[in-house]
């Protein structure tokens, strides 16, 4: 078999399917129409076409790091309204207007670091009106070799941010990915907290693990306060079914099924409380990976 043929990076279109239906709750404290967006297009624009198609958004921004990509990434907007900066995110961040409601997804390759993501999120934090959202992609990959993982996270993040008790062991597998929503949950946190004057909160409400070719996650919430606390529990986030607040992650994987397999599945989906899923030959944790995802892939 060839591989996955529903898109390239299925478990990455799932999670930006699963942040839109997220940022649609967002009705409940204003038209949505009404919010900017903020984000790195790159030269497809992919969130940036669900973004305006799924909620209306009109004024968007897309940050562009490589330099002389401008021009060409400008002739690739898919719709009227998208201004693209060139320059690092904590650069060109300082340069937006942040004063109405916003939703920024910082979409970044690499790990978390004290270079480029760290800067981004703080000055976010310091800046967003409660009632935005801020989500933040990060690689999640263990550095290599075994031995030197901890080492390389002081270096990434800084010592003094370590988690206590994290070793070379815990950052194996998915342990990079919980250390880093860790330690980015705290930055917002101290961030949001500091404002002066003010008794803005920070609530989680993504924390998503996923894989195409390396370990991803990305982790989102919304900035609250005194005034917007009331509207934004109107938005009823713990309702989703995707809605995790804390350290419990939702783990997105898009196994490779034939299209015969996927409409079998299809046809008992969504599984009654006692229904067992299965398909001959396939393993279960397929078939339950699979029925997780369902929702946010094309029909076969």
């Amino acid at each position: 078999m060839s591989g996955p043929v529903y898109a390239q990076r299925p478990s990455k279109a799932v999670t930006r399917l699963v942040l839109v239906e997220m940022l649609q709750r967002l009705a409940a404290i204003q038209d949505l129409r009404r919010y900017q967006y903020v984000g790195f297009g790159a030269l497809e624009f992919i969130d940036f076409d669900l973004v305006h198609r799924r909620l209306g958004v009109e004024r968007m921004t897309s940050i562009e790091k490589r330099r002389g990509q401008v021009e060409r990434q400008s002739a690739n907007v898919p719709f009227n309204g998208i201004k693209v900066i060139e320059g690092d995110a904590k650069a060109v961040l300082p340069q937006l207007d942040w004063t109405p409601l916003s939703i920024v997804w910082l979409d970044f390759e690499d790990a978390l670091n004290h270079t480029s993501v760290i800067p981004a999120v703080e000055y976010l934090a310091g800046k967003l009106r409660p009632g935005s959202v801020l989500a933040v992609t990060m690689r999640a990959e263990p550095h290599k070799p075994l031995s030197e993982r901890l080492t390389q996270l002081e270096k990434d993040i800084g010592p003094e941010r370590v988690p206590i008790g994290t070793t070379d062991a815990t950052l194996g597998e998915w342990g990079t990915a919980a250390v880093q929503r860790d330690v980015l949950d705290s930055v917002v946190r101290a961030t949001v907290g500091a404002r002066t004057g003010q008794e803005d909160t920070w609530s989680q409400v993504l924390n998503i693990e996923y894989a195409d070719v390396a370990k991803m996650q990305l982790v989102a919430g919304v900035i609250g306060g005194p005034v917007t606390d009331r509207v934004i529990a109107n938005c009823a986030f713990s309702e989703l079914g995707t809605y995790r607040p804390g350290r419990r992650s939702l783990r997105i994987e898009v196994p490779y099924l034939t299209p015969k397999e996927q409409r079998m599945l299809n046809e008992r989906l969504p599984r009654t409380p006692r229904a067992r899923l299965g398909l001959p030959g396939v393993a279960k944790d397929a078939v339950d990976a699979y029925a997780a995802a369902y929702r946010w892939l094309d029909p076969a």
